[in-house]
C-alpha cells in the first residue's frame, strides 16, 4: 500500500485492494472502464505521493537557500551598522570641532569689538584734542 493521500486511510485501503485486484484480473479477462477509472486514479494517488516527496525536498533546499541569503543580509547589515557608528562618531567628533571654531569665533569677535571701540574711542580723544 502507498502512502497515505488525502488524509482518508480507508479510501487509500480500498484504492489499494481495487487496484490490486484489477491488476490481477488484466492479464485474464478485458477490464470494463470503470476498472480502468480505478487504476487511472491509483496511478494519481501514487503520483501526488511522489510529487509531495520531491516538493517537500525542494521545499527543503528553497528554505535551505533562503537561510543562506537571510545570513549573508545578517551579514551586510551588520557590517553597514559598524561602518555608520563609525561615520556617526566621526561626525561627533567634526560637531566639536565646529564648536571650537564657533567658540574661537565668539571670543574673536567680541575682542574685535573691544578693540575697535577703543581704537574709535582713542580716534574720536585725539579728533577733539586737535580741534578743541
Amino acid at each position: 500500500m502507498g502512502a497515505v493521500v488525502f488524509g482518508n486511510e480507508f479510501f487509500d485501503q480500498w484504492l489499494h485492494q481495487k487496484s490490486n485486484e484489477i491488476l490481477a484480473k488484466v492479464e485474464k479477462e478485458k477490464i470494463s472502464n470503470e476498472d480502468m477509472l480505478i487504476l487511472s486514479l491509483k496511478a494519481q494517488v501514487n503520483h501526488f505521493h511522489h510529487m509531495d516527496i520531491e516538493f517537500r525536498e525542494e521545499f527543503l533546499k528553497i528554505n535551505g537557500r533562503f537561510g543562506e541569503v537571510q545570513g549573508q543580509f545578517d551579514e551586510i547589515k551588520r557590517q553597514f551598522t559598524l561602518k555608520f557608528e563609525q561615520v556617526d562618531k566621526r561626525f561627533e567628533q567634526v560637531d566639536k570641532r565646529f564648536e571650537q571654531v564657533d567658540k574661537r569665533f565668539d571670543r574673536l569677535t567680541a575682542v574685535m569689538m573691544w578693540g575697535f571701540g577703543l581704537l574709535t574711542t582713542l580716534m574720536m580723544t585725539m579728533i577733539l584734542k586737535l580741534f578743541l
